[in-house]
């Protein structure tokens, strides 16, 4: 139903005399009832416009909006929420980067303290052997005398090798293989040592320091052989395994140990004494 003007205009009774001071209003009608005149005015309606409805403002509108108070909490509140939560997850991910990085620095401290404690030892090996090179060193130089003055006066051993109960040994200065070393005593006229007793197992374990001897295998699986293919005897000493792979023997400080004959070390040569 569409909305309507309505304009009420007052109802006034006067008097005759009243009636003639005044000038009757335009549109009205008098009707004389009793003695009275009754003034009727026109009720005229005025149909608004439908953009006139859309601006005019009613207070029963007003009245029955509801406050927007509790819903702008309400957003306000949903808001912060979300907010904590963003808050929380950018903590908790920087908390877990913390603590993967002190992760992977404790275990690159242990790495570094055990490589720390392996070079610790290795220093002290060093220290070890160089050691017991000096000492050897200072045999070798003892027996060298004692093989001056004693020895066989028509001994015809080169000069810089050790005469000992008829043969000459020869420790190297110079680095080689195996093989090279087995070329360089050959050259000489000599070969790499071979033990033969006890007695020389003694003699040569006071000098010997990392020397390749002539003790080698053709194979993993192949028993161990002297250089004229002599068999090696286990009542003497024993061959301790190092390296995989290994093939030759060295000895040091009375310790035979296996390595692989492509390895550089010192080497002794012997033959017999003239």
């Amino acid at each position: 139903m569409s909305e309507q003007s309505v304009t009420y205009m007052d109802l006034r009774f006067h008097t005759p005399a009243e009636q003639k001071r005044k000038q009757r209003p335009k549109h009205t009608r008098i009707i004389e009832t009793s003695g009275q005149k009754i003034t009727y005015s026109d009720l005229k309606f005025h149909t608004l416009s439908k953009q006139q409805r859309q601006q005019r403002p009613t207070s029963a509108e007003s009245k029955d909006s509801p406050p927007s108070s509790p819903c702008l909490i309400t957003v306000i509140l949903g808001l912060l929420c979300l907010a904590l939560l963003v808050t929380a997850g950018v903590l908790g991910a920087k908390f877990l980067q913390a603590s993967l990085q002190v992760r992977r620095q404790n275990e690159e401290l242990i790495e570094k303290q055990a490589i720390l404690k392996n070079f610790t030892q290795l220093q002290e090996t060093l220290k070890n052997c160089m050691q017991q090179r000096d000492d050897l060193q200072a045999n070798n130089t003892e027996l060298s005398n004692v093989v001056n003055r004693e020895g066989d006066n028509c001994s015809s051993c080169p000069e810089g090798w050790i005469q000992h109960r008829g043969k000459c040994y020869h420790f190297t200065h110079e680095r080689s293989t195996w093989q090279k070393s087995r070329e360089y005593c050959s050259s000489h006229g000599s070969r790499l040592l071979r033990i033969e007793n006890k007695e020389e197992l003694d003699f040569i374990n006071r000098l010997a320091c990392f020397h390749w001897i002539g003790l080698f295998r053709k194979g993993a699986a192949t028993s161990w052989l002297w250089e004229d293919d002599t068999a090696y005897s286990t009542d003497l000493f024993q061959v301790k395994k190092k390296e995989p792979g290994e093939a030759c023997v060295l000895l040091n400080a009375g310790e035979a140990s296996s390595y692989n004959c492509t390895q550089r070390y010192r080497c002794i040569c012997e033959k017999r004494a003239a």
